[in-house]
């Protein structure tokens, strides 16, 4: 029982027990991390970067956040669009032959008697003699040609924009921007980007809501309803940060798995959300019951006699509350639940 009461000592503040209640129970300290809805690192190819936005407020999703080698690009894109035209020009001029041969079989086949197609020789095509048959392929190379032109000039466009997608970075979504780069004296000017390929440039954050994130591992805590915690982050002015219960998920860190519990922040508290990313956090978890429970402080059930001879909290509680269960053992207190009530 040593330990066990050693463990107890170092408790500084002490909490009236013994009392039935419907009230927030602090359950312990934890670390935390403010996070924002979602996050983006971004990176960017060597060259000349030009056209950087401002990274001082909020931009919308699409803005371009930088580009690479833009003179050398543009060149590639008149290149591109002159190489359309002329594909353009050829494909049409292949129609329109296609459509006066489709002609003359249509006239072979349906003005010249038999006789008359013996002296016209000059409507055979490629050297095998007009039919229905030929009449239907030529068609069928008319409504191909007819397609591909069509679609060309935007499978074009297409294939250039994947092909060039590393070389112009927009916001993902609507949020804040900030480089990871030491930017030039004058940002509007092109400068040479040098760095490793796959170093981050940028970092995009969805401030369009934040979070206090606490990992929980106690299947004490895990099983309690989740909706029922709160989290509360203190701040140096005096102020504090009270984030409500959003959701958990598992989220995998090398070869471990953490239970990671999101408590959203209000509105009004996003400035200095996003002030705090990035930075280590101390979160107190708060857990508050709709039934009546009863709270004990481990402190005073420390100094009971029957104290010397328990093991763990367990046997403790057993001992000196047969009639109730164990909700929720916190950082100073215990919190217990009669057992006729579920």
């Amino acid at each position: 029982m040593s330990s066990f009461r050693a463990s107890i000592v170092s408790i500084a503040a002490l909490m009236l027990g013994g009392a039935a209640m419907a009230q927030p129970v602090t359950v312990g300290t934890y670390p935390a991390k403010i996070v924002p809805e979602q996050a983006t690192t971004l990176s960017l190819e060597r060259g000349t970067v030009s056209d950087l936005a401002d990274p001082t407020g909020r931009l919308e999703r699409g803005t371009v956040v930088a580009r690479v080698n833009k003179d050398k690009v543009e060149q590639e894109r008149e290149e591109m669009e002159l190489q359309i035209s002329k594909e353009k020009l050829a494909k049409r001029d292949e129609i329109r032959k296609l459509e006066t041969q489709r002609e003359k079989v249509r006239f072979y086949l349906n003005t010249l008697t038999e006789d008359e197609r013996k002296y016209a020789k000059d409507m055979a095509a490629d050297g095998v003699q007009p039919s229905k048959e030929a009449l239907a392929d030529i068609e069928e190379r008319i409504d191909l040609l007819q397609r591909e032109l069509k679609r060309m000039p935007e499978r074009k466009r297409e294939e250039f924009a994947r092909s060039h997608d590393a070389l112009t970075l927009k916001m993902p979504y609507t949020g804040r921007l900030q480089y990871n780069i030491s930017l030039p004296e004058d940002p509007t000017k092109p400068f040479e980007h040098t760095a490793v390929s796959g170093q981050p440039f940028a970092t995009v954050c969805d401030d369009s809501a934040f979070y206090i994130t606490i990992n929980l591992s106690q299947s004490e805590l895990t099983q309690l309803p989740p909706e029922k915690f709160t989290a509360e982050v203190s701040l140096p002015d005096g102020k504090k940060l009270n984030g409500t219960y959003a959701r958990r998920r598992v989220e995998h860190n090398g070869s471990t798995d953490m239970l990671v519990y999101f408590f959203q922040l209000p509105a009004e508290d996003h400035g200095t959300a996003y002030d705090m990313l990035g930075s280590n956090a101390k979160a107190v978890l708060v857990f508050e019951s709709d039934e009546e429970l009863r709270v004990e402080n481990k402190a005073q059930l420390l100094n009971s006699p029957e104290a010397a001879n328990c093991e763990n909290w367990e046997q403790l509680v057993e001992r000196l509350f047969p009639d109730c269960s164990i909700v929720l053992i916190a950082e100073r207190n215990i919190v217990l639940r009669p057992k006729n009530t579920k």
